[in-house]
C-alpha cells in the first residue's frame, strides 16, 4: 500500500531489528533478575531475529532506559512488543489471552513520551498458532543524532518505596525496528504532513480516565496524553474542563476537585485522581495550561469542553458530591418531572443555573482557548416539568402540558426555548471572547441521537442552526439511550438527518465514531461509508484511552490519519487488505522452548 502511512509498510526499503537491549543505559536499571524498578532482560529467539528483551511488571515501575541507535537520517520506527499468551479457559475448546502490555517512548530530543500499546485479545486455541513478537508502529523521524528512550507507565499507590507501593502496566520491549526512508520518501511524508485538507479529526479527551487509571503528578504526565496527536488528521483537541461545579482547573467559583478531606472513595481511581489533582495542585501545575500550550505548540486547537448536567451523582459514585456543593445549595432550583416529583438535577429552567454556569464557561475562556463545547450527551436531561416552563406554557397555550401526551409537539417545542436561550447566551459569552482575545472562537456541542431524541430532550437543533447558536455539531451515536459498547453510524442513512441539517449552513458537523475498541479495518470501512452520505468530519471520544489502552491492534495509527479520504479510498480499492500490525512467531524465550505443549 504505497503511501499509506499507517505503518512502515510503505516504505521500500527493509527493517532494521535492533534487538540487544540488554545495552541500554543506564546499566543499572537492567538486570538478568527481578527487581523493584529495574529492568529484566531476557533472551529470546523469533522468526529471524534473536536477543535480549526487556520486561517489567505491574508493580515494577522500571526506570527509564536510553538505547542508543547507530544509525541517521530519517527511519519509521517502531517498538516490538511481547504480549504473552496464557491459558484461561476451561474446557477442551480452550481460551488464551494475550495480555496487556504498553511502553513509553520518546526521542532523546524530544521531551515528552508517547505511549505504545499493545490490548489485551482473547484468543480461541487454534485461532493462532504459537506466540508472537508484535510491532508497535510509532512516527517517522529523523533519527540525525537522536536515541531512543524507554520507560513503563507507572504510577504511586502507596507510601513507601518497597512491593506494592508503585503500580505499573506491564511492559515487555523486545526490539527497536526502523526502516531507512530515501528522499523522495522524506519529501512524501513532509508533504504529506503540510496538507490542510485532511484536517478532519477532532479527539476528546474527558482528563478523569487517566486521573483514574494513572494517577498523572507531573507536566510529563499531562502531556503524554496529548503526544500521540501530533502530526496526525487530528485538528482540534476537545478537552474537558469542568461539569457542574467542578471545574478541572484552579477556579474562583466552582468546588475544589481534590475532594479535601474525603479520604474513602467509591472506587480505587476515584481515589487515585482526587491524589493526583491534590499533588498537582500543591507543586503548583495547572493541568488545563499545560494541556492548552503543548496542544499550540503542536499546532493544535484546543477547545474547552463542560458537562452541563454535571451538578449530582448517583450512588455509589456520589463521592463527587463531596463538600458544599452547588446542587445542595440551592433545592430550589432542582428538576420536576410530570408528577410535580423532584429530580436529582439541577435544572435551566432557572435563570441561577445559567448564571452560575455562564461564570464557569467565562473562567474557562479566560483561558485563550479556540472553542467551548458543551457536552450534553450526558446524564439529560437538563429541563423537564419545572414550574417557571409549565406556567409559561398554560399562559400561552391555556393547557397543562402535564396533561398533555409527553412528546406531544407544541410542548416539546416551548420546551426546548429553556435550552434554545441558555445557547443563545453562551454565544454572546464566546462572541465577547473572541472580540477581546482578537481571534475566532467557536462554539460546539455534542448531542444525542436522534431528531426526536434530541427534541425531546430540550434540544432544538434546527432552532440552534438557524439562530447561527452553534459552530460545530457532533452526535454522540446513532444507537438509542447513548449506548456506546455497539457500532454507531453502521447504517450510514442513520446520519443523513445530521447532514442535511447542516449542509449549506456554516455550521459544520462531525460524528463521534464508536465503540472504542473497533479495529482499523472496521475504522476505515465505518468512514468511508459516512463520507458518502457527506459526513466531513470524525470525533473520537475518550481518545487517550483509545491510544493507551482499548485500541485494537493498529487501529490508533489507522484513526489518526482517517482524514485521508483517498488513502482510505485507495485501500477500499485493493479489497481492503488486512491493516494487522507486523509480527514474527517466537520461538524460545529464556530457557522456554514455546511450542513445548505443556496443556492444563
Amino acid at each position: 500500500m504505497a503511501g499509506d502511512y499507517i505503518d512502515d509498510r510503505a516504505f521500500e526499503s527493509g527493517p532494521v531489528y535492533f534487538t540487544d537491549l540488554d545495552n541500554c543505559e543506564p546499566s543499572s536499571a537492567v538486570s538478568p533478575y527481578p527487581g523493584l524498578g529495574r529492568w529484566r532482560k531476557l533472551s529470546y529467539e523469533a522468526e529471524g531475529i534473536s536477543g535480549t528483551m526487556l520486561l517489567a511488571g505491574p508493580e515494577t515501575a522500571a526506570a527509564p532506559v536510553t538505547y542508543r541507535l547507530p544509525v541517521s537520517g530519517w527511519h519509521a520506527i517502531s517498538v516490538g512488543s511481547y504480549g504473552g499468551v496464557v491459558w484461561a479457559g476451561e474446557g477442551s475448546r480452550g481460551v488464551h489471552l494475550r495480555t496487556r502490555t504498553l511502553v513509553l517512548a520518546r526521542l532523546t530530543g524530544e521531551r515528552t513520551f508517547s505511549p505504545l500499546s499493545l490490548p489485551e485479545e482473547w484468543l480461541r486455541q487454534g485461532e493462532e498458532e504459537g506466540e508472537v513478537l508484535r510491532d508497535m508502529y510509532w512516527k517517522v523521524a529523523d533519527l540525525t543524532g537522536q536515541d531512543i528512550v524507554l520507560g513503563q507507565l507507572g504510577w504511586r499507590a502507596a507510601p513507601g518505596d518497597g512491593p506494592g507501593s508503585f503500580a505499573s502496566v506491564a511492559a515487555r520491549v523486545a526490539y527497536v525496528k526502523v526502516v531507512p526512508l530515501s528522499d523522495s520518501e522524506v519529501e512524501a511524508v513532509e508533504s504529506d504532513r503540510r496538507r490542510t485538507d485532511t484536517k478532519r479529526i477532532f479527539v476528546h479527551n474527558d482528563v478523569f480516565s487517566f486521573f483514574y487509571g494513572c494517577r498523572p503528578t507531573t507536566e510529563g504526565d499531562v502531556r503524554r496524553h496529548l503526544e500521540p496527536n501530533r502530526d496526525s488528521d487530528v485538528s482540534r483537541v476537545y478537552w474537558e474542563m469542568g461539569g457542574g461545579d467542578l471545574p478541572k482547573y484552579p477556579s474562583k467559583i466552582g468546588r475544589a476537585a481534590p475532594f479535601d478531606g474525603l479520604n474513602d472513595f467509591s472506587r480505587v481511581g476515584d481515589r487515585l485522581q482526587a491524589e493526583a489533582r491534590r499533588v498537582l495542585r500543591d507543586k503548583g501545575i495547572d493541568a488545563a495550561r499545560v494541556a492548552i500550550d503543548h496542544t499550540h505548540d503542536m499546532g493544535l486547537e484546543l477547545h474547552a469542553c463542560y458537562r452541563v448536567a454535571g451538578f449530582h451523582y448517583p450512588p455509589p459514585i456520589d463521592n463527587v458530591n463531596h463538600g458544599a456543593s452547588f446542587y445542595k445549595q440551592h433545592p430550589e432550583w432542582r428538576g420536576t418531572d410530570r408528577g410535580g416529583n423532584t429530580t436529582p438535577r439541577l435544572a435551566y429552567s432557572y435563570p441561577g443555573v445559567r448564571r452560575y454556569v455562564l461564570a464557569m464557561l467565562r473562567e474557562m475562556l479566560e483561558y485563550g482557548v479556540d472553542g467551548l463545547c458543551l457536552l450534553y450527551n450526558r446524564r439529560p436531561p437538563l429541563v423537564e416539568y419545572e414550574p417557571p416552563v409549565v406556567d409559561g406554557f398554560i399562559r400561552e397555550y391555556g393547557k397543562d402540558p402535564r396533561h398533555l401526551d409527553d412528546a406531544d409537539p407544541v410542548w416539546l417545542k416551548y420546551r426546548a426555548r429553556v435550552l434554545t436561550q441558555f445557547m443563545r447566551e453562551v454565544r454572546r459569552l464566546v462572541d465577547d471572547a473572541a472580540a477581546e482575545q482578537g481571534k475566532d472562537v467557536a462554539l460546539s456541542a455534542v448531542v444525542l441521537d436522534t431528531e426526536a431524541s434530541n427534541m425531546y430532550n430540550g434540544l432544538d437543533l434546527k432552532a440552534w442552526i438557524d439562530e447561527g447558536l452553534v459552530d460545530t455539531l457532533i452526535p454522540y451515536t446513532s444507537e438509542p439511550n447513548l449506548n456506546s459498547t455497539v457500532t454507531g453510524w453502521a447504517d450510514p442513512a442513520s446520519a443523513e438527518y445530521f447532514v442535511s441539517l447542516t449542509k449549506g449552513t456554516k455550521c459544520e458537523l462531525a460524528l463521534n465514531l464508536m465503540p472504542r475498541n473497533l479495529t482499523a479495518e472496521q475504522y476505515r470501512t465505518l468512514a468511508a461509508s459516512l463520507y458518502e452520505v457527506g459526513v466531513d468530519n470524525f470525533f473520537f471520544w475518550d481518545a487517550d484511552m483509545l491510544q493507551a489502552r482499548f485500541s485494537s491492534e493498529g487501529s490508533w495509527n489507522a484513526l489518526r490519519r482517517l482524514g485521508h479520504r483517498d488513502e482510505i479510498e485507495a485501500w477500499a480499492a485493493e479489497g481492503k487488505p488486512s491493516l494487522a500490525t507486523s509480527a514474527l512467531k517466537l520461538k524460545s524465550i529464556g530457557d522456554w522452548d514455546v511450542s513445548y505443549d505443556t496443556p492444563g
